[in-house]
């Protein structure tokens, strides 16, 4: 779970993003929004994805697709805070209103298509109605395919682009957050402060 750079020859810890020894001990990486999804999945919801691709034969036992597991969690950590969400749970409640280090959090999880989306439940940008305020908070529940309303306006919102498509906040968006899929146990070793939501 470790890797190193050329340029300072540091050792870079995975899940945490930051530099147990070398030149950059005690620097952290910024970590940003990814997804682990199925093939056909993400390339539905980003149809001009280019793709990496590998000279290390496919036999090699290393470099063998990671399968997908109902035992994962989806870890979200925030400042010194993190939660878990077990995979089963969260694909059987589809959307999930929480809150993280203080932070509302939004998970949406499409069980025919197993794509995770975790997104901040505070709307940004402008709705298309300049005169529409943005509530502080926003409480979702399914609406359908890869869509929610929220409870305040009644707005209704595409999860994979995290927008609002229609209602009075047509227009506005939620910020994306980055979360890790993780065995339970590897997750708790590397966040000893995690709480399992519903636990």
């Amino acid at each position: 779970m470790a890797w190193w750079d050329h340029q300072t020859n540091s050792v870079w810890s995975q899940p945490w993003g930051t530099a147990l020894f070398g030149g950059l001990e005690g620097r952290s990486l910024t970590q940003i929004p990814s997804s682990v999804v199925p093939w056909g999945t993400w390339l539905a919801e980003h149809p001009n994805t280019t793709v990496l691709e590998s000279e290390q034969p496919i036999d090699d036992v290393r470099y063998r697709p990671q399968t997908f597991s109902q035992d994962f969690v989806i870890g979200v950590a925030l400042l010194d805070d993190a939660q878990a969400f077990r995979y089963s749970v969260a694909s059987s409640e589809e959307v999930i209103n929480d809150m993280v280090a203080g932070f509302p959090v939004g998970i949406f999880v499409n069980p025919a298509t197993r794509g995770i989306h975790v997104y901040l439940r505070e709307p940004a940008g402008q709705a298309k109605d300049e005169t529409v305020e943005l509530p502080e908070v926003l409480t979702f529940s399914k609406a359908g395919l890869d869509q929610v309303v929220d409870a305040e306006t009644g707005s209704t919102w595409d999860t994979v682009l995290g927008a609002a498509t229609g209602g009075p906040l047509r227009g506005a968006l939620l910020q994306q957050l980055p979360f890790q899929s993780a065995w339970d146990w590897a997750w708790e070793f590397f966040f000893p402060q995690t709480t399992f939501y519903g636990e």
